[in-house]
């Protein structure tokens, strides 16, 4: 398949409007056997959890005005307490870079619970699926040791400085490999004199690159904050900027997509996936009792599943398609 394929693929994905039932009519990959098995397999089978209304129709209505937007320049002001304009929607910068904002409500969630859940899915592909069934494939770590309670690392801080390695996209058809590096809030360039309640309890920010073109994609910023019965997940995605050194620079190399159809993904990709893991966290965590650790059931998982599941690639899917 042309490479200009795949990026059509990857621009254009939901209609307009989305509504909750065409996400819900999103494919999903097949469980292989030894995944079915798995206790927790459920919750990639179980229905997708609503998206609110009111955050769809914030989409739907189309972008927001740029001059409202969160600046990656200005991304402490995600820190202090209250709330900003642009807390759920999407734009276009006058710089032609995209931008993401979703806000989405955890009831129940712990900021423990997101640490362990950020340590523990990246070591097994189901796992990373049950987030987003209709658009998570597959996942590795570069150090899955790192990830285990058994590094001694305390688990608040043990995915900074990490590395993910998802297979992703809606439709099946156009998931790829994505980089995601983690940051420590600090090198993140954050003012951690802001650290503190009502402000933000957890930060996880990082840089993310598509493997395909070996090319810096976004920078996200998930601050969390508690709030009564549970956090709540306040995100922001810049698409064409990358940090380094603790500084956001621009890609000087456009992204080969339509920015505001990326934008638009982006957003709705969030919105969906946040509200999905807030249905099931709470209950996954008391299951596997809050722990990470090498397990009979999961052990070698990722080259067991590499064997069992090839990824479904859009090559392959063109000739399914076709078959």
């Amino acid at each position: 398949m042309k490479l200009s394929s795949i990026f059509v693929r990857m621009s254009k994905v939901f209609p307009s409007p989305v509504t909750m039932e065409g996400i819900r009519r999103m494919p999903r990959r097949e469980l292989t056997e030894s995944e079915k098995e798995k206790s927790y397999a459920q919750y990639f089978c179980k229905e997708l959890a609503e998206v609110p209304a009111e955050d769809l129709e914030k989409v739907n209505s189309g972008p927001l005005d740029p001059a409202t937007v969160t600046a990656i320049q200005t991304r402490n002001d995600l820190v202090k307490p209250g709330y900003l304009e642009d807390e759920t929607g999407y734009s276009v910068l006058e710089d032609g870079s995209g931008f993401a904002a979703t806000l989405v409500k955890m009831p129940g969630v712990t900021p423990e619970m997101l640490d362990w859940w950020f340590n523990w899915h990246p070591l097994e592909g189901l796992r990373y699926a049950l987030w987003c069934p209709v658009a998570h494939t597959d996942i590795s770590a570069k150090d899955p040791a790192r990830h285990l309670d058994s590094s001694g690392i305390p688990l608040r801080v043990r995915n900074y400085g990490s590395t993910h390695y998802p297979v992703e996209g809606f439709n099946l058809a156009s998931a790829q490999k994505v980089i995601i590096e983690f940051f420590s809030p600090q090198n993140f360039g954050l003012d951690m004199s802001l650290f503190r309640e009502p402000g933000i309890s957890r930060a996880y920010c990082a840089n993310v690159t598509l493997d395909m073109l070996k090319k810096p994609f976004n920078v996200f910023f998930h601050a969390v904050r508690e709030v009564d019965g549970g956090v709540e997940y306040r995100s922001r995605y810049w698409l064409g900027y990358t940090m380094k050194d603790g500084f956001p620079k621009r890609v000087k190399r456009s992204l080969p997509y339509k920015i505001i159809d990326l934008a638009r993904n982006n957003c709705l990709h969030s919105l969906i996936e946040y509200n999905n893991l807030a249905s099931f966290l709470p209950d996954i965590f008391d299951e596997m009792g809050g722990v990470i650790e090498v397990r009979k059931d999961c052990e070698s998982s990722q080259s067991k599943m590499a064997q069992e599941r090839p990824v479904l690639m859009p090559e392959a899917q063109d000739q399914k398609d076709q078959g």
